[in-house]
């Protein structure tokens, strides 16, 4: 689901098409009460965990109530350059811009409400051949939106409103360190993968997350946080790196270069 594009221009799109369709519903727009609402009794250990979590990474709770702008970097597999984009999101998560590279491509794209624009090497007007490539014949035009909104909005998106958390939390390791981990699955109109979110037992970061389509086959990614990207009171994870599940295969990495709070 939140596929890591290893190589933009040939990666499988039906697995980044189910990754979307779970980010889009799972990114919707919602307070942090209405969160824990949908997330289950706001006193189980599992709650009580995320929002350590969010209290670490967001405690004067931003994130979905001022206007936030970041830069953001990926690199594929081979380490070249994947995407190179400045990221703004509104306040009420509704709207959203970004603007850089992308597949080696420039772009400009905006979103406002539902409505959108993109303009793609210059041209206002892509074609249906540009748009596929870009991203942009996805979730009817918004997917960049949600794409960006779930990444960068961890561990705050975790619990938003849809998301069946496991009240219990689990004490096991993640990429051999001791962590605590939450398990959480969604609603089915939001989507049918189970996902894990690693916490440091100490201090509530989160270190890392995985999901599967189907756990049983071990398919899906895992991915690795490390360092805080800081700025105004936001304290998101900085350095991201994806990996299968089944065989450790190294597919790229993310990083926030930047952010700032308007």
């Amino acid at each position: 689901m939140l596929a890591l594009l290893p190589d933009p221009c040939r990666w499988a799109s039906g697995r980044l098409l189910a990754l979307s369709l779970f980010i889009l519903a799972a990114s919707g727009c919602g307070t942090r009460d209405e969160a824990q609402g949908a997330a289950g009794a706001a006193d189980s250990p599992a709650a009580q965990l995320v929002e350590r979590s969010i209290a670490f990474h967001d405690p004067e709770g931003i994130w979905g109530s001022r206007a936030i702008d970041m830069a953001w970097f990926g690199t594929g597999s081979d380490g070249g350059e994947r995407v190179s984009v400045e990221l703004r999101f509104g306040a009420d998560e509704r709207d959203f811009a970004l603007s850089g590279r992308y597949a080696g491509s420039s772009i400009e794209y905006e979103v406002a409400g539902e409505v959108w624009a993109a303009t793609v090497d210059g041209e206002s007007s892509p074609d249906e051949e540009t748009l596929a490539r870009m991203r942009l014949d996805r979730e009817d035009g918004v997917f960049w939106r949600s794409y960006y909104g779930f990444l960068a909005g961890l561990p705050m998106k975790i619990a938003d409103p849809g998301a069946r958390l496991d009240p219990e939390v689990a004490e096991t390791t993640f990429e051999g360190r001791d962590v605590q981990a939450v398990r959480v699955t969604y609603d089915p109109e939001v989507g049918g993968d189970t996902w894990y979110f690693y916490f440091d037992a100490d201090t509530a970061e989160l270190v890392g997350c995985r999901f599967y389509h189907d756990e049983r086959a071990n398919d899906g990614e895992y991915i690795t946080f490390e360092g805080l990207a800081a700025g105004d009171g936001l304290r998101l994870p900085r350095y991201r790196e994806w990996y299968t599940n089944a065989g450790d295969r190294f597919l790229g990495s993310d990083e926030i270069r930047s952010v700032t709070v308007n």
